[in-house]
């Protein structure tokens, strides 16, 4: 998987756009690194897999937050996050959003830019 992220100080967002194969080691290292920094600025994120295939498991969704992201600051849970995605993917990533809702996790699945941005807008600016 590679991945590329943008800092946008205008709507305090960071937009990461991936490419190739979701697998679990290096989105969850990835999402580490982006969520740290979300959190340091105080941004919002934007997670573009619409170039991307997900090989992650939907037990893995599941437990996504409590085995990569609890142990370093429970304040991860906390920073919205819209995931674009394809049609394909879709499914498994509705379901990682109502199991993060279900969590208290504020992330919204979209399948397109301008839907993720509106909804992102109601949280700080």
């Amino acid at each position: 998987m590679k991945y590329s992220s943008e800092i946008n100080q205008d709507n305090k967002t960071i937009t990461v756009i991936t490419s190739g194969n979701l697998k679990t080691k290096e989105l969850s290292e990835m999402g580490i690194l982006i969520r740290l920094q979300a959190r340091d600025l105080k941004f919002k994120i934007i997670f573009d897999y619409r170039m991307s295939k997900n090989y992650i498991s939907i037990t893995e969704a599941y437990y996504w937050f409590t085995d990569y992201y609890d142990g370093i600051d429970l304040k991860l849970r906390q920073i919205p996050a819209a995931i674009i995605t394809n049609n394909e993917d879709n499914e498994f990533f509705q379901f990682l959003e109502t199991t993060c809702s279900n969590q208290g996790i504020p992330i919204k699945v979209f399948l397109e830019e301008i839907s993720a941005f509106n909804w992102l807008n109601k949280f700080y600016k």
